[in-house]
């Protein structure tokens, strides 16, 4: 199972994940908090609203039926006008358990698009076992001042970093948000393997990029990568301890 965290761009990154993924494996997509209309194929959206109870034999039958068609099954309780809502974290571990797929791929966070975020005392919504976070921050975060109109919860980091209104994020300030278990790392097990994946790179300068991947490279113990992702490529850098 892997869930993706904070900043804009998870459901980006973890549908092209999923993409990759199913040229070769079986692979569900879920989430848990809300994902918009638009991201998915309705034909291989299943609501365990209509099956119930939840997880019911019949949901397990079709979600393998869609499976064994080679196809990414997309996984949520309801839907709204614009947005599918997801399952409780305690459903995504108990199908999980039920090993119907090879990966499960959870959405786990919110920013409402934004770079970075602030954590309130109920997030982020992750499972209580999983095997690997993807950890995002946009990229333009790293240069952009810092205020409600790009930060998702901005008071929250404001107040935990002691900056000011549109301060500019530095390498230790990121490092320090990265590895708090206040804010990027809430809720996340000690045993979960993490990426750290700083998309929309194309957005920055690449000399103004390479510093910071430099510094987190060298600092980031708790993290086993950085993938940098952009429309011009990625790059993944391997963090050797």
């Amino acid at each position: 199972m892997v869930c993706f965290t904070g900043g804009g761009g998870k459901t980006t990154s973890m549908l092209r994940l999923a993409a990759c993924l199913a040229r070769s494996s079986t692979v569900i997509v879920t989430t848990t908090t809300r994902m918009a209309l638009e991201e998915t194929g309705p034909e291989n959206v299943l609501l365990t609203k209509n099956y119930p109870p939840t997880l019911s034999p019949d949901l397990i039958s079709a979600t393998k039926n869609l499976l064994e068609a080679g196809k990414i099954v997309y996984l949520f309780q309801d839907m709204t006008d614009d947005k599918y809502v997801g399952l409780p974290p305690e459903e995504v571990c108990a199908l999980h358990d039920m090993n119907l797929a090879k990966w499960i791929l959870a959405e786990a966070d919110g920013a409402s698009r934004m770079p970075l975020k602030g954590y309130a005392e109920y997030e982020p919504p992750l499972p209580a076992s999983f095997d690997c976070q993807v950890v995002v921050v946009g990229a333009d975060a790293l240069t952009r001042p810092m205020n409600e109109f790009t930060t998702a919860r901005f008071e929250i980091l404001r107040r935990f970093l002691g900056v000011e209104r549109d301060a500019v994020l530095t390498p230790p300030l990121l490092l320090r948000l990265l590895t708090s278990p206040d804010m990027y790392l809430k809720n996340s097990p000690p045993s979960v393997k993490r990426v750290l994946c700083n998309n929309k790179s194309n957005l920055t300068a690449p000399d103004v990029l390479a510093p910071w991947t430099a510094y987190l490279r060298a600092h980031l113990s708790q993290y086993q990568g950085i993938l940098v992702t952009g429309r011009d490529g990625e790059s993944f850098y391997e963090l050797v301890r």
